[in-house]
């Protein structure tokens, strides 16, 4: 064995429970990166079951652009193709049921199949019971049998037009799930002929499902045929369909390298402190090595040995552990994870890669103060106080690295090139710059504020001051890596409250709405004719493809087009104008070829009147000229929060608005999916917001699928954003619970290096009670420390997202510190401080005189 691992292992072995915290801090860094991997893996295997099930076994998939029915030419057309081996049709349309007499309606968004040949090309996983063969039978996934109450065998009664279908239900499947935090409808599924006697309209299609004699001529064939099906029939392959997971899971990926990158910092910064104080100590030792033979070398490289040896002990606990987390997180969210636990090879190995490397890096530092080790100046190491230069150096380069960060921001406009930039060069620099600004904060705190400290805690005068002066960097650096949990979190809700307060008050929502798969005219003239109802407007919602936000390398972004009959609209939403007059605008959007854009397309990309602006749906490119800018009332959220169709995997962002009759013209007979409804006030004759949704249900019968006010959608809104800083809170909180071992790390070092002087001080009269409270005030010290830098920090990661956020959103935030949140981030971070220091606080106070005394080290 080499003389310096030797001298590695004997030195973590002689400072066992020191060497353990180091370990413990690495392990759970390495967990969290674990847990997150693993999760994200089954997450992303449940969007790909829902794929799997959309798609099935088909090369390829037949629809009409705007979801329109097909019809049945189009069905013998594809037939007739010498490559269809066999061609799957399935029409789609709302089946509301319920248990007669007076059961509660439940809205499914149902499926008409080819029970024959569906087989062939998707498999139903069944619960209980068997697919629906035959006119009659209905299936229904577990969503719908939970909110009913049913089972296999009773009978349940289906709305529609004429008179109610009664059917029977003979199985139960179990809904192809997209994963956790995304809400799906109950779905039902019947055959191809009853779902045609329930629309009231025989023979409908809403897509097909083609297996070739051979998939690899998925694409020639798409191409051969796209155009023999006439205008607005598309022919997609199943790669294109589910190339928006492909970007989901780049997207994935990328957030995990983050993390993982914040993880390594913040354990490596802990393993510095704890090797850098490991050499501070072993000061003479090392120097005795010198002295008979040992080079610069092998010291250097012994502490190198020892930060690879506890990222190695580190990654082989925490990624066990976190692997085993994620298990028991998918297993208890089985409703979350339909795919059940999937093991991300790539994402564990990147957290063996984060903990070794942590342990690397972090030995750095330590290796090349070991290497300058000199014999004579290790006889006065003890001796020698922190000089103010160096202390100064390190708030200089730490403002010069946070200031990289923050040009990089201010400079550099394009996206793409802004997110490569800072993941390779401004995130470690914000870290590293913020880390190294900790030292001469922790120097300035102690003075100030040092002596009002040792007051309020009863400590003889300059005790505590001189404690802390002495060991400036140590403390510094402790306070760099507990501050980073904190920092995460000010940023989180910085920016959140931002979005509340900024985009979603904004929101001029209508009194309220309801959403179906397609509404049609007979159901809108009878809800517009409720007495509680003022005026109603119809919408139409397209999604298209955009490169007006996000990032071409992500290129997975599209907007929301928000169609309608211009005048009742405009009337109804009193849209904002921001450019361009209203009246002329009106007029283009009713001629054609014009649409309104949100203000963040001006934002974003300077798009503005007069412009033209390039959506492009199927692959195809449709050009738009813009005749206003507006402010968004809030329709494109609306229309993601009643989402009901398959495109799951894409990101909406932002709207733009334009004409129903032009929509139709360039895409076909797009189905109103949404009514915007206003209602009249109760002393007009009104009822309140619940009588009114109740009634709006009621005549909407089987055709809306659901219905809400727009404060009811306004308050779930904001309970989801709120829930969802809550959720991301546990990370920062998570992130300060893997620093408290840095600082119960260095507690101890302190607390071993002085045993002697606490035992004199003792031996002259002390009080037992002394020696704990000045080492309680020195845990108080990193902590304020690391409440002042984290906050700094927070509130510049907070600025840097929201120049992110114009850039790729167009959205406009301001930069306003939520300090209820934040104070209650620093009280957390004191107490996990305080809590950490406990035990050596405990152990200290307990230890006799002899004890203390005896522990001298030459």
């Amino acid at each position: 064995m080499r003389p310096a691992w030797r001298l590695a292992i004997n030195s973590l072995s002689g400072r066992r429970s020191r060497s353990m915290l180091l370990v413990a801090s690495v392990a759970l860094s390495s967990a969290l990166i674990a847990t997150v991997a693993c999760a994200m893996a089954s997450m992303h295997s449940g969007l790909k079951q829902r794929i799997d099930a959309t798609v099935g076994a088909a090369d390829l998939r037949v629809s009409r652009t705007g979801k329109d029915a097909l019809t049945p030419e189009v069905l013998a057309k594809v037939r007739a193709w010498p490559e269809a081996k066999v061609v799957v049709p399935r029409a789609q349309g709302p089946i509301i049921i319920k248990i007669p007499p007076d059961g509660m309606e439940t809205a499914t968004v149902g499926s008409g199949v080819d029970p024959d040949l569906d087989v062939q090309v998707r498999a139903t996983e069944m619960v209980e019971g068997r697919r629906a063969r035959a006119l009659g039978e209905i299936v229904i996934d577990l969503a719908a049998q939970k909110e009913m109450g049913a089972k296999v065998g009773e009978s349940v009664s289906v709305s529609r037009w004429g008179e109610p279908i009664t059917l029977k239900i003979v199985g139960v499947m179990r809904q192809p799930g997209i994963g956790m935090g995304v809400v799906t409808r109950p779905e039902s599924q019947v055959t191809l002929e009853q779902m045609g006697q329930i629309l009231e309209k025989p023979g409908t299609i809403k897509e097909l499902d083609v297996v070739l004699k051979d998939s690899r001529d998925a694409e020639k064939v798409a191409e051969q045929h796209k155009k023999d099906l006439g205008d607005g029939v598309v022919v997609r392959t199943s790669a294109k369909i589910s190339s928006g997971l492909d970007q989901s899971q780049r997207t994935g990926r990328i957030g995990l390298t983050v993390a993982s990158a914040i993880a390594m910092l913040s354990a490596g910064f802990i393993i510095m402190t704890g090797l850098t104080t490991n050499v501070t100590e072993r000061i003479r030792e090392l120097a005795m090595l010198r002295c008979i033979g040992g080079t610069k070398s092998q010291m250097a490289e012994s502490q190198i040995v020892m930060g690879i040896i506890v990222g190695t002990l580190g990654a082989a606990v925490g990624i066990p552990a976190g692997t085993l987390g994620a298990w028991v997180l998918v297993n208890y969210f089985k409703d979350h994870f339909p795919a059940g636990f999937t093991f991300n090879t790539v994402g564990v190995t990147l957290g063996v890669a984060a903990a070794v490397m942590a342990g690397l890096l972090g030995s750095l530092l330590p290796a090349w103060k070991a290497a300058r080790t000199s014999p004579l100046d290790a006889l006065a190491a003890r001796s020698k106080v922190a000089k103010l230069s160096g202390i100064l150096l390190c708030g200089v380069a730490g403002i010069l690295l946070a200031a990289v960060h923050g040009v990089m921001f201010v400079v550099i406009k394009d996206p793409d090139t802004l997110l490569i930039s800072d993941l390779a060069i401004g995130l470690p620099a914000i870290f590293a710059g913020y880390f190294f600004i900790s030292v001469p904060i922790v120097w300035l705190i102690n003075l100030v504020l040092g002596p009002l400290l040792s007051l309020t805690l009863r400590i003889p005068s300059g005790l505590l001051v001189r404690s802390v002066r002495a060991t400036p960097y140590r403390f510094g650096f402790t306070a760099g890596a507990m501050m980073l949990g904190l920092a995460l979190l000010v940023s989180l809700w910085t920016n959140g409250r931002a979005i509340e307060r900024d985009v979603l008050n904004g929101f001029k929502f209508p009194d309220a709405f309801a959403a179906g798969l397609n509404i049609s005219e007979k159901t809108q003239k009878k809800i517009a004719a409720l007495p509680a109802v003022a005026k109603t407007t119809p919408i139409t919602v397209q999604s298209f493809k955009t490169d007006a936000f996000g990032f071409k390398t992500l290129d997975n972004t599209s907007t929301t087009f928000i169609a309608f009959d211009p005048d009742e609209f405009l009337k109804m939403a009193n849209i904002q104008w921001l450019e361009g007059d209203k009246q002329t605008g009106i007029e283009e959007l009713k001629k054609g070829g014009a649409v309104l854009v949100a203000k963040e397309f001006r934002v974003a990309r300077g798009v503005g009147v007069g412009d033209t602006l390039t959506l492009s749906l199927d692959g195809k490119k449709y050009p738009f000229k813009v005749v206003g800018v507006v402010a968004s009332p809030g329709l494109d959220v609306v229309s993601k929060y009643f989402e009901i169709g398959e495109d799951f995997l894409d990101v909406a962002v932002n709207a733009v608005f334009g004409s129903s009759a032009d929509l139709r013209a360039r895409v076909g007979n797009t189905p109103v999916r949404l009514l915007q409804i206003d209602l009249k006030d109760i002393k007009d004759g009104g009822v309140s917001d619940a009588e009114a949704i109740k009634q709006i249900r009621k005549a909407g019968g089987f055709e809306v699928l659901d219905a809400g006010s727009g404060r009811e959608i306004m308050k779930e809104i904001k309970t989801y954003v709120s829930a969802s800083l809550y959720v991301f809170s546990l990370v920062a909180v998570g992130g300060m619970l893997v620093a408290c071992f840095g600082v119960a790390n260095l507690i101890v070092a302190g607390i071993q290096a002085r045993q002697f002087e606490f035992g004199v001080l003792r031996a002259i009269g002390a009080q037992k009670g002394l020696i704990a409270r000045m080492v309680l005030g020195e845990a108080l010290i990193i902590a304020l420390a690391a409440c002042i830098v984290g906050t700094a920090m927070g509130v510049h990661a907070s600025w840097a997202g929201q120049v992110m956020n114009e850039l790729t959103l167009g959205l406009q935030l301001k930069l306003r510190v939520p300090w209820d949140a934040t104070l209650l981030g620093c009280g957390m971070l004191t107490l996990i401080t305080v809590g950490a220091a406990m035990p050596a606080i405990v152990g200290v106070n307990r230890a006799k005189v002899r004890e203390l005394l005896g522990a001298v080290r030459g």
